[in-house]
């Protein structure tokens, strides 16, 4: 009967004294994750908007000091595709036609950009890892023209 206790008890003190053993990664290289949330572009508002103002206030939220890039791009129509804000250009066919480099403050950043007549493609990077670039197309237009294409309407001879 002793036998079978202390045999019991061997393997019981055999079996709680192995360790388990565990892995880990090293927080050395470990990269912080980022709040997306913090880095934000506010106006314009929609993804895409007509506007008939020359410039446009590109503005939002990132935490202080941070390095933001706002390309413009556009595209010239020289296919005689008309391009609008339902049939965009591929992305192949902008140019890009400035790009700023600023920081942001304690309230954000904003930045007024001037268009070129057609569509546009505003992209604001931020300068931080893992955080996505923002796209924002803008159709600018003139009043003057807009005029001419209701009055060419206008002219159009009616359907019998």
């Amino acid at each position: 009967m002793w036998k079978k206790i202390s045999a019991v008890l061997f393997v019981f003190i055999i079996i709680l004294s192995l360790s388990t053993n565990g892995y880990a990664v090293s927080m050395k290289n470990a990269k912080p994750k980022v709040d997306i949330s913090k880095y934000q572009v506010n106006v314009p508002k929609e993804d895409s908007s007509s506007s008939n103002k020359k410039t446009v206030l590109v503005s939002g939220n990132a935490p202080k000091d941070t390095s933001i890039v706002i390309d413009l791009y556009g595209a010239v129509d020289l296919t005689g595709e008309n391009y609008t804000l339902a049939k965009l250009p591929k992305d192949d066919e902008y140019v890009l036609i400035s790009s700023q480099t600023i920081k942001s403050g304690p309230a954000g950043f904003g930045e007024e950009i001037e268009l070129i007549m057609g569509i546009n493609k505003v992209i604001v990077t931020f300068n931080v890892d893992g955080v996505p670039a923002v796209e924002k197309i803008i159709y600018y237009y003139e009043a003057e023209q807009l005029d001419e294409a209701v009055n060419k309407l206008n002219k159009l001879p009616a359907a019998k």
